[in-house]
């Protein structure tokens, strides 16, 4: 795995990262921690941060709020961005190409793709393959790098952070 510039972190990796398997849950924080000296290498949607505490409003389980509103709105190694109109028509547009491709995630893979991400960390087997966003209006035509997905399996995410540490 080489040429990892910018990584998406798509909402389940902070499930597992707060609440998941323990070998995971113990690779995640050293992943997200090892390239803490310049600007953040990763990157999500706030569309996460509604996405990540369904789940504990539902529980009545504010602690957990808390802690995902501090992990997701206060960490100095991700960098958070809000859900605009460029992503949306993208979103559309990525939907168009992938029908098998739900909303939220082709809203969370066109954030990915207008943020120039090498890599998009998902357990989400519904995200899958590489994506590229080819767009024509207007005689315009819009095409974006492929965006590769990545799994969360400890092999993986030692590769990703060896990487990362090179």
């Amino acid at each position: 795995m080489i040429g990892i510039e910018k990584v998406y972190i798509d909402t389940n990796i902070f499930i597992t990262a707060m609440e998941g398997e323990e070998t995971t849950r113990e690779l995640l924080p050293s992943l997200f921690l090892v390239d803490s000296f310049r600007a953040p290498v990763f990157v999500t949607s706030e569309l996460t941060f509604s996405e990540l505490v369904v789940k504990p409003y539902k529980d009545q389980n504010d602690q957990l709020i808390d802690q995902y509103q501090r992990l997701i709105l206060s960490s100095d190694w991700l960098k958070v961005v809000p859900v605009e109109m460029p992503i949306l028509h993208y979103a559309a547009v990525l939907r168009a190409q992938y029908p098998s491709l739900k909303l939220p995630d082709a809203i969370h893979v066109s954030t990915a793709i207008g943020l120039s991400c090498s890599h998009f960390l998902t357990n989400d087997l519904g995200i899958r393959g590489e994506y590229t966003l080819i767009h024509t209006r207007y005689g315009v035509v819009k095409h974006a790098r492929p965006l590769q997905i990545i799994r969360p399996d400890s092999e993986t995410l030692k590769r990703v952070i060896e990487s990362l540490s090179a």
